[in-house]
């Protein structure tokens, strides 16, 4: 009887511990699973808590977002720890692709991708964070963000969507991850302008600059200038991005249907952007069947017209001037890769002259059809190329009155109508000369290691002195 007994006592430990072990492992992979799901919000928000020197400039001035690039070296470079850890973070966000408001995405009805480029004008993304609000279907798209600057207030206006699937990708190689080496400013490169010449005078320079032994001084462009960062990094950061949505972007894989609108955080989108967007791809082959690229945006004075040419668009040859609110289908971008080493090898900083440039060469100067009333408009004046004092106050101001433009204006918006033609220019607009920049052997190596999946390839790479 107490042998009994006693093997039930050791029966009924066992079960206790079986319960115990197994509460404890259902306990643990519910954790985990939590926080899986809430990594990318957590680290956003846990950026090293010494970046004071970072976000200096910010914080003094909520409104005075730029800085130039001995003030960002000089910010930086003290602190390797926040460096590293900026770069591992880089690295991790872009391995998880967490997608924030994943319900609302779809692998079956999602085609249009909203690829957005930030730098650190934190007021303007918020501005166009809500402005996205009021674009009709803006839930049924993938919002990507491609940063090239960690911020705190930056990831928390992104992390706080909630009406839209959202991605956040980091370039990788950016001057805040190498502040003091190349791809950002190394104190041994050759300054942007050694002296003042005229171009006669350009291989005196280049002797001169060979006699300081900076590194890249066989390398100037062709008005006899080297490279400059800030500028560069654009062009470098819009090839990285598109490459890396097309090649590494997990939920976007063997899906060959894909339209990519290209954006930066100080565009304003006409409510009916999307609307008038599909509109022109359905309407496509009555009107423009040669047609490779879609623009929503219109530079001409005719875009802010909207009474008579609401429903209307225009159609040309592509060139840089057709560059705002452009869209990259997944087939052009197939045959853009393919001359990756003409785009990269050109001495042009500027990534749409750069593309006007393999467009010509390669494409036979590809016709572009563009909503004649604008539906994208670009209204930031503090920038690479703006080299005046700017007014961000200014440009917020800009924000309300464009948003009123579009309220005047509501009753021309969504046509019903079929599209009709407003323009068609035969007119070819041949590439004169390039803007140089983009001599560097370096950034032309860097450029074109993102458009191969295999980085032992670049081996092969020729690398052309064009």
């Amino acid at each position: 009887m107490l042998r009994i007994f006693r093997y039930r006592c050791i029966i009924l430990r066992y079960i206790i511990l079986w319960l115990f072990l197994m509460t404890m492992t259902k306990l643990t992979i519910t954790f985990y699973d939590d926080l899986q799901q809430q990594s990318i919000d957590s680290t956003s928000l846990a950026l090293p808590s010494d970046d004071s020197e970072l976000n200096k400039n910010k914080k003094q001035d909520s409104f005075n977002l730029t800085m130039n690039e001995s003030q960002y070296v000089n910010a930086t470079a003290i602190n390797r720890t926040v460096i590293e850890y900026y770069r591992e973070y880089v690295q991790k966000t872009n391995q998880e692709q967490f997608m924030h408001n994943k319900h609302l995405f779809s692998l079956r009805t999602t085609r249009y991708i909203l690829l957005v480029q930030v730098h650190t004008r934190v007021i303007y993304l918020k501005k166009f964070i809500e402005m996205l609000k009021d674009v009709q279907a803006i839930n049924q798209t993938l919002l990507i963000f491609s940063h090239d600057f960690i911020d705190i207030d930056i990831n928390l206006l992104v992390t706080n969507i909630d009406f839209v699937p959202v991605i956040q990708i980091f370039y990788p190689f950016s001057q805040q991850l190498y502040p003091d080496e190349f791809p950002g400013l190394d104190p041994n490169d050759c300054p942007r302008d050694i002296a003042k010449h005229r171009r006669s005078k350009i291989l005196a320079e280049r002797q001169r600059a060979l006699s300081n032994r900076c590194k890249n001084a066989p390398y100037p462009d062709k008005y006899g200038h080297y490279r400059e960062v800030s500028i560069v990094q654009i062009k470098h950061h819009w090839w990285w991005k598109l490459n890396y949505v097309f090649n590494s972007i997990q939920v976007l894989q063997n899906r060959s249907d894909l339209l990519l609108l290209l954006l930066e955080e100080d565009f304003y989108l006409a409510p009916d952007a999307l609307f008038f967007l599909k509109k022109m791809e359905d309407e496509k082959e009555r009107i423009c069947p040669e047609c490779l690229i879609y623009t929503l945006g219109n530079l001409e004075k005719s875009g802010r017209q909207f009474n008579n040419l609401g429903s209307k668009v225009s159609i040309a040859y592509w060139h840089a001037r057709y560059n705002l609110g452009m869209t990259i289908t997944y087939s052009f971008w197939c045959s853009i890769v393919k001359h990756a080493e003409n785009f990269c090898n050109v001495d042009d900083y500027n990534w749409d002259w750069s593309l006007v440039y393999l467009a010509q060469k390669h494409f036979n100067y590809p016709r572009v059809i563009w909503s004649t009333s604008t539906r994208v408009i670009h209204l930031g004046s503090c920038g690479t190329h703006h080299k005046k004092t700017c007014s961000n106050q200014s440009d917020i101001a800009r924000w309300d009155e464009t948003k009123k433009f579009y309220e005047t204006n509501q009753q021309y918006l969504f046509p019903k109508k079929p599209l009709t033609i407003h323009a068609k220019y035969e007119a070819k607009r041949p590439l004169k000369q390039v803007n140089g920049g983009w001599s560097d052997v370096r950034d032309r190596q860097l450029c074109l290691s993102f458009a191969l999946k295999n980085m032992k390839d670049m081996s092969q790479i020729n690398i052309k002195d064009s």
